[in-house]
């Protein structure tokens, strides 16, 4: 009865320290891949699959080629953004599709509205669709005093796995927008 007894405690310390060792410990999250955009000659964001997202850019419902990634346009270096980034006009929608679901995406964002002109609420609405489950909103108010010049803020979200998230602009719509330091999980072992 003991060697039993010994047995499955030797047994579950062994299951114990393998799931410890498979899963990084208690410690550590998923593998989390942070774009930035590296550069390269500007490309369209509409279409483009880069590092397992694909993107794709609208205006009023319709495919549109004014937003590029990889561009040296955009408020320069702020809070959230660098050069290179992706830039594009604020009238549209910003969509990106996950080759696999993320519990993790984030970015920093910046607007072309002059902190002094900044008189309205500046916001950004994420829609965040999960896979099979429907839609999660969240709505990002960018502070007017975040970044050096243009206002803009970072977008943080760990929650149900998402498939697809769509990035629009409010308030004023005739403005431009930067993008980068795009966050989502990556298993390891993807290429980038």
């Amino acid at each position: 009865m003991i060697p039993t007894l010994l047995s499955r405690r030797v047994l579950i310390a062994l299951l114990v320290s393998a799931f410890a060792v498979g899963t990084g410990g208690a410690q550590s999250g998923p593998p989390v891949f942070t774009q930035t955009y590296s550069p390269a000659d500007p490309v369209a964001c509409e279409g483009l699959a880069l590092d397992g997202v694909t993107y794709s850019f609208t205006v009023g419902g319709a495919p549109s080629l004014d937003c590029v990634a990889r561009t040296m346009i955009g408020p320069g270096t702020t809070d959230n953004i660098e050069a290179p980034n992706v830039e594009g006009t604020s009238a549209g929608i910003l969509h990106l599709t996950f080759d696999v679901p993320t519990t993790v995406f984030g970015f920093g964002v910046a607007r072309s509205i002059v902190v002094p002109d900044a008189v309205v609420s500046d916001r950004v609405i994420v829609d965040l669709f999960r896979p099979g489950a429907g839609l999660l909103r969240e709505e990002l108010t960018l502070d007017p005093t975040s970044d050096p010049t243009f206002t803009g803020g970072r977008f943080e979200y760990r929650g149900p796995a998402v498939k697809t998230v769509t990035i629009a602009f409010v308030n004023p719509p005739v403005t431009r927008f930067a993008v980068d330091n795009v966050t989502y999980f990556r298993p390891p072992g993807r290429s980038k």
